[in-house]
């Protein structure tokens, strides 16, 4: 009989975490090492983006939505997302950089929020996840005004930037993807479907971007675009609590601390082919994966301090019952 290979419960952890970071991860490097397939497939990217789009439209009921949602939390996010976020950063990012791998920054930066991962980190981080979604429809709504718009202030005057088109490209994928979200009846796709089509799409628009271009970046440029991802998400961070400290609930602190920078890779890159190069795609997948990996020790440390709240007050008021305390789940539970 062969042996059971039994994964230790860290590294199944690790792998339920960090799945969509491996896949981004696997697939640039399929893109650098195989990129045959790339150039049949680059016609595909408004259709792959629309996919993943509609993904975050999905199961999402206007009719759900009051005025609160879209109050203080979901107006600071977008704030912070749109305006903060680059103005802050990009001038920073330009002392350092230039070239296609700055252009790389500025598409990301202007790009909207992520719709799985900041949904995503949103939950297990103990925050509101209808604030996140209502963030992101909103962020996805705007994005064909507003980014092309900051490319075309911030960008060099060299750019080629056909604003109008951009306006029309990105316009198109969402109204696409809303009319699919809108037609497709609740329930037809599940969470697990959606999740595992949004990964293979996710995978298959990076390897087409990567593939699709030369690629030639050193890795202490990569390693600062990674330092401006990480700024993105202090920014967030510092006016999250700012919030906490005025008074405003913990849940939608968080929120705001994972709904305001996070920025969606599917469409910077497609954005960033429309510019061509690989040092774009580069730029922006270095800015994601550092974001990834630094959300995720976020959620641990809330997930932490959540856990200790709770069986702190249990050990004061009833001792007797603190081992009949269920367990804390692990991230992706």
């Amino acid at each position: 009989m062969a042996p059971r290979w039994n994964v230790p419960p860290t590294l199944r952890t690790a792998l339920k975490t960090h799945h969509s970071l491996l896949v981004v991860i696997a697939a640039t490097l399929a893109g650098v090492s195989a990129p045959d397939l790339a150039a049949p497939l680059q016609p595909l990217i408004p259709a792959l983006v629309a996919g993943l789009v509609f993904t975050a439209f999905y199961g999402l009921s206007l009719e759900e939505v009051t005025a609160r949602d879209l109050s203080t939390p979901v107006l600071v996010s977008l704030g912070c997302l749109y305006l903060l976020v680059p103005v802050v950063l990009y001038p920073v990012a330009s002392v350092v950089l230039s070239g296609e791998l700055l252009l790389g920054v500025l598409v990301v930066l202007s790009a909207p929020l992520a719709a799985g991962s900041s949904i995503i980190w949103t939950r297990l981080g103990g925050g509101n996840t209808l604030l996140a979604t209502v963030t992101v429809l909103v962020s996805m709504i705007l994005a064909p005004v507003v980014m092309p718009t900051l490319i075309a202030t911030f960008g060099d005057s060299a750019i080629g930037l056909s604003t109008t088109d951009l306006v029309v490209e990105l316009g198109v994928i969402v109204l696409v993807a809303g009319a699919l979200a809108y037609l497709v009846p609740d329930g037809t796709v599940s969470d697990r479907h959606l999740d595992g089509f949004s990964l293979a799409t996710l995978g298959a628009l990076i390897y087409v971007a990567v593939g699709g271009s030369t690629l030639s970046v050193s890795a202490i440029q990569l390693a600062f675009v990674a330092t401006i991802a990480v700024a993105a998400l202090c920014l967030s961070g510092l006016v999250a609590y700012a919030l906490y400290t005025r008074g405003m609930e913990r849940e939608e602190c968080v929120t705001v601390l994972f709904a305001s920078s996070m920025k969606n890779m599917s469409v910077a890159v497609m954005v960033g082919a429309v510019f061509g190069g690989g040092a774009i795609v580069a730029a922006i997948t270095a800015f994601h994966v550092a974001q990834q990996i630094v959300s995720s020790t976020l959620v641990g440390r809330l997930e932490s301090l959540t856990s200790s709240e709770p069986n702190a007050a249990a050990n004061t008021a009833v001792p007797d019952r603190a081992t009949d305390a269920p367990a804390a789940s692990q991230p992706g539970d």
